[in-house]
């Protein structure tokens, strides 16, 4: 504000300003406007009286009793309120008025909610370096939600806890391996004739990263003895579901015949198309599962289109028990269909394009 304006214009200036921000404070004024308004009005009352604004609050200082009714009165209302919360809502803080926020709750009548943490900050430190001895596996979340404190208040980092408590320091990757180790033995202990796929599935990990010898590592330092003759049913088993995939990848090439030149197990840059359908000088990639339970994964459906890349074709289908609810895919310019095996008849529609 230039030095030129006088003392009444400088009042009407502050005045103008109270009537377009009617909860101005001092603050706001000497910020935006550059001038105290105390050199040019006894108070911010009078300057909000002369504005003709009706008060935003009281100018009048309260006694330390009306604070404290204040409060009191506030927590009768709303008995599950914390500290922080009342400090907010009534501009007064209770730290400054009571022993204690236990103490306003007693002299309002209302039980205190929380329990009051009485632990100094060398018990909560011996705590947590307990508790990291104890289990050196023990992440940052499970201190906090067994201690019910932050230790990032007492260390720098996870290592100078580790230096506190005479261990060496282990990273998260190390420490991630180490706790899945340890729940992978602790379910083959529960359950002894555990297969790999269902220690995977139970377990949500890949057991064969997991330990360095997979299956046999893990029950071995489980000490469960591992159940070498059901290996062997297993062997039998998966003979006849390779088997059962290769009859049914027959029955569909030769259902497929009635439609086009059926090329069978044809090599790629990346593997093995299961079938090359060829009509109308038209070439399409045909993948077979036989999957009975699992469902086709997004896996799959990659491979198919590596397929269609290697050999520059633009159109595949995945043929399956049981197609999941997503059945089409378009990868770049490369489109991908998944069709049950009673829906062939589709193929042709979709090569001459009168299905869209």
């Amino acid at each position: 504000m230039r030095n030129s304006y006088s003392l009444e214009e400088k009042r009407e200036i502050i005045i103008a300003y109270i009537k377009n921000n009617p909860k101005a404070t001092h603050k706001d004024i000497r910020r935006k406007l550059k001038l105290n308004p105390n050199r040019y009005f006894k108070s911010l009352e009078e300057a909000f009286k002369l504005a003709g604004v009706e008060l935003p609050r009281t100018f009048k200082k309260k006694t330390r009793d009306e604070k404290r009714r204040i409060i009191i009165d506030y927590i009768k209302k709303h008995p599950k309120i914390g500290s922080q919360i009342i400090a907010k809502e009534t501009k007064i803080n209770p730290s400054n008025i009571f022993e204690s926020i236990e103490e306003a709750f007693k002299l309002a009548g209302i039980p205190y909610p929380r329990t009051i943490d009485k632990r100094d900050r060398e018990e909560k430190i011996r705590e947590i370096i307990r508790l990291v001895k104890e289990n050196p596996l023990i992440t940052i979340p499970e201190i906090i939600n067994k201690t019910k404190t932050q230790p990032y208040h007492f260390f720098k980092n996870i290592e100078e806890i580790y230096n506190e408590a005479g261990i060496n320091p282990i990273n998260g990757r190390k420490k991630w391996k180490l706790k899945k180790q340890q729940e992978i033995i602790s379910y083959i202990k529960k359950n002894p004739l555990s297969t790999q796929r269902e220690i995977n599935r139970n377990c949500k990990t890949h057991i064969q990263l997991i330990f360095n010898r997979g299956i046999f590592e893990a029950y071995e330092r489980a000490e469960i003895h591992f159940p070498y003759e059901r290996l062997k049913l297993y062997g039998i088993g998966i003979k006849s579901i390779r088997d059962r995939a290769k009859t049914f990848e027959e029955e569909i090439a030769i259902k497929l015949s009635g439609y086009g030149k059926v090329n069978r197990l044809v090599k790629t840059k990346r593997g093995f198309a299961d079938i090359i359908l060829e009509r109308k000088n038209k070439k399409i990639i045909i993948e077979i599962k036989d999957y009975q339970e699992k469902e086709i994964s997004i896996s799959q459906i990659r491979q198919l289109n590596k397929y269609l890349e290697d050999c520059n074709y633009n159109l595949g289908f995945l043929i399956c028990k049981k197609k999941p609810k997503r059945d089409s895919f378009l990868i770049g310019k490369n489109t991908i269909f998944i069709l049950e095996e009673t829906e062939l008849n589709k193929i042709p529609k979709l090569m001459d394009g009168s299905v869209v």
